[in-house]
């Protein structure tokens, strides 16, 4: 089971800091998560400490379905660099309050958050590059070429994940 025990806070409506983490199991939440980005993506709950757990690695395009409930906290990663994904803009995702107790599956998109153009470029160069050397070639400023050899031998290392037993 992989676990990353670094916690995360938020601010709640009375400006108060406090950890993201699941608080209660009553309100069922039946969702769908479907990686509409064209990378694999590591799926992430939130437990009750406020400790990520991963759960699943999605492949582009591929779906997995979960029953959940409303105050439990999910997240979303690409699996090489560990950039954060997003549902509806949001880089926690929890079920809004309508869907609970629904006796059926409501289907939520993992993407793309809006990232610099300079993070865009790098990443597609990446992909094209048959390993971190060739970035040398291209002519980058000395800076740029670095970040892009470190970009794709991130990408060529992603490590494999043993998710939690569901």
């Amino acid at each position: 089971m992989a676990i990353n025990e670094d916690v995360v806070y938020e601010v709640n409506d009375k400006g108060e800091r406090i950890v993201v983490k699941s608080i209660e199991s009553e309100n069922t939440a039946y969702l769908r998560f479907t990686n509409r980005t064209s990378r694999p993506v590591d799926v992430w709950w939130r437990d009750f400490q406020g400790i990520k757990r991963h759960y699943i690695r999605l492949e582009a395009g591929a779906y997995y379905d979960v029953n959940s409930f409303l105050t439990h906290p999910w997240e979303f990663t690409d699996a090489s660099t560990n950039e954060s994904f997003v549902i509806n803009n949001q880089v926690i995702f929890r079920a809004p309050n309508h869907v609970g107790g629904m006796l059926y599956r409501t289907n939520w998109n993992i993407s793309v958050m809006v990232r610099p153009l300079r993070r865009t470029a790098l990443l597609a160069l990446a992909t094209l590059l048959p390993n971190p050397e060739a970035a040398t070639v291209l002519g980058l400023p000395m800076m740029l070429g670095r970040e892009l050899a470190e970009l794709v031998s991130t990408l060529q290392n992603t490590p494999e994940i043993v998710s939690v037993e569901h």
